[in-house]
């Protein structure tokens, strides 16, 4: 979602409708909201986490947003989209109990258990481009470790 779609979907939550008046509640200037809604400009990181806490939105998913927003198309895939309940202020759908991460610190590494904490987090179209990439990764290795002789 890009941020002039999040932010004119947050004002219109707020009932504000004008861009004069959504200036204001915002406190920067009309012109820099205008630019942002209808020419695709990026604010900074400061300007960006300012219109955050006055929309009520999570801070870091406006930053992050926008920072996806930024990089060249080739690089894209590698970032996943910021989670849209993260706009809503929602809680996470399936957060791991402290008796599954003791379970788990018990088979696995802190870095692993944070990876499965963040892919069930993921939508399930996202987690069908993940395991699409892991099957890929896999098989690559594979095929390497078959060519080289032992």
């Amino acid at each position: 979602m890009k941020i002039s779609e999040i932010l004119k979907q947050a004002l219109e939550q707020k009932g504000i409708h004008t861009l004069k008046d959504a200036a204001q509640a915002l406190d920067i200037s009309p012109e820099l909201l205008r630019v942002t809604i209808s020419q695709g400009h990026i604010p900074k990181d400061k300007t960006l986490i300012m219109i955050a806490n006055k929309l009520g939105l999570d801070p870091s998913f406006l930053v992050l947003a926008a920072h996806r927003e930024k990089v060249p198309l080739d690089v894209k895939g590698f970032f996943l989209s910021p989670s849209q309940s993260k706009l809503t202020r929602k809680k996470r759908k399936f957060p791991l109990s402290e008796e599954q991460c003791n379970y788990l610190a018990a088979l696995m590494n802190t870095e692993e258990i944070q990876i499965i904490r963040k892919y069930r987090q993921v939508r399930e179209d996202g987690k069908t481009q993940i395991m699409g990439y892991i099957d890929f990764m896999f098989a690559s290795r594979k095929k390497e470790q078959q060519k080289t002789p032992a």
